[in-house]
C-alpha cells in the first residue's frame, strides 16, 4: 500500500493505518537513535513518534487539481 493511502487512512483515524507508517520508518528512526546517549534514548524515540503522529494527522493532501497521483511505486 502507498504512503499517500497509509496518510489518508490514518487521517480517518485507521489506527492500523497509522501503526504502519511507524512500522516502516522504524528503521531509520532505530538507525538515527544508535548515536544518542542510551540514558535518554527511548524518551527520543517516543518523542520522534509522537511528532510522525502529529505531522501525520495534520499533512494537508492535495486536492485534485494539483493532480498528485496515488500510485504503488514501481
Amino acid at each position: 500500500m502507498s504512503l499517500l493511502t497509509l496518510v489518508k487512512r490514518a487521517q480517518n483515524n485507521d489506527e492500523s493505518a497509522m501503526v504502519e507508517i511507524i512500522e516502516r520508518f522504524e528503521p531509520k528512526i532505530r538507525k538515527s537513535l544508535r548515536f544518542t546517549d542510551i540514558s535518554v534514548r527511548e524518551d527520543i524515540h517516543q518523542e520522534i513518534v509522537f511528532r510522525m503522529i502529529k505531522a501525520v494527522k495534520s499533512y494537508r493532501l492535495a486536492n485534485e487539481s494539483n493532480r498528485l497521483i496515488d500510485r504503488e511505486p514501481l
